[in-house]
């Protein structure tokens, strides 16, 4: 559960750049305590976390069942912000907030309305693989903040959507391009910046060829008696896995003398 909280998030903070006040000063767990980041850059910031992350099991199956998981977004602004007017009033006049207790809170508002709106609405591919993770939101919460350090005044807020998600694949089957896991590692490894985790992902989740009955094994967390014993396992023994067919060569004539049938294995 946790690869799908890992990408959850980061399809989320893609999601936002860009989509807000923030413009592209989204950050994706930063470790530093927001009040010294907004005091160094002043501008409106974004940073998007995962808290606690909870999931009701039936028996050992670890990795599937019902998600709570948070997702916070951490609001902040510290000055005077200036936002496009809306079309048709002149591209180049611009609307001032102004840096007071009711204009951070309008600022706050109006980001937060933003973040919404970026992972709902379909125009792009990050919020459309977003929701893809997240089949459900289940609650959202938001929290006032706001503190003066260093002499710089700042206003926050903190956004908590506690989301139901999609399961992680079980290890050993190539990820389908038409599931939300495989939309997500092709987006990733579309990034620059993503690419590498995106191959590290891949590899966790599909490692090697696992036959089906393995798999659904280690989804149950069972022995591989065990699964035998229930029916899942297979009817001899527990050799190794099936190779991928490589070759089918049938050979005859058509003189009704039958026909001749090679079947060979692959060694991947």
């Amino acid at each position: 559960m946790s690869l799908t909280r890992l990408a959850m998030r980061l399809a989320a903070s893609r999601a936002v750049r860009n989509k807000t006040l923030a413009a592209d000063r989204v950050f994706d767990s930063a470790v530093d305590p927001i009040d010294q980041t907004i005091a160094e850059t002043r501008q409106p910031l974004i940073v998007v976390t995962t808290d606690e992350h909870a999931l009701d099991i039936t028996g050992r199956d670890l990795g599937s069942g019902d998600h709570a998981c948070d997702l916070v977004f951490e609001v902040a602004i510290a000055s005077r912000v200036e936002v496009p007017a809306p079309d048709g009033q002149g591209g180049q006049i611009t609307i001032a907030i102004p840096h007071t207790d009711e204009g951070m809170e309008l600022t706050l508002d109006i980001m937060e309305h933003q973040i919404i709106a970026a992972l709902t609405q379909d125009d792009g591919a990050w919020s459309a693989t977003w929701m893809k993770l997240v089949p459900r939101v289940t609650r959202r919460l938001s929290r006032r903040g706001a503190s003066a350090e260093n002499g710089v005044r700042f206003a926050a807020r903190q956004m908590v959507l506690t989301c139901d998600l999609v399961d992680t694949p079980v290890t050993g089957e190539a990820l389908g391009s038409n599931t939300a896991w495989g939309n997500v590692l092709m987006q990733m490894e579309a990034d620059p910046d993503l690419a590498t985790i995106a191959s590290l992902i891949r590899t966790e989740i599909e490692g090697a060829l696992l036959a089906d009955w393995r798999r659904a094994a280690a989804e149950l967390g069972i022995p591989l008696e065990v699964a035998d014993q229930i029916g899942i396992g297979p009817v001899l023994d527990f050799g190794d896995d099936p190779k991928p067919l490589e070759q089918v060569t049938i050979d005859g004539d058509g003189d009704g003398d039958g026909f001749d049938l090679t079947i060979t294995a692959g060694d991947s």
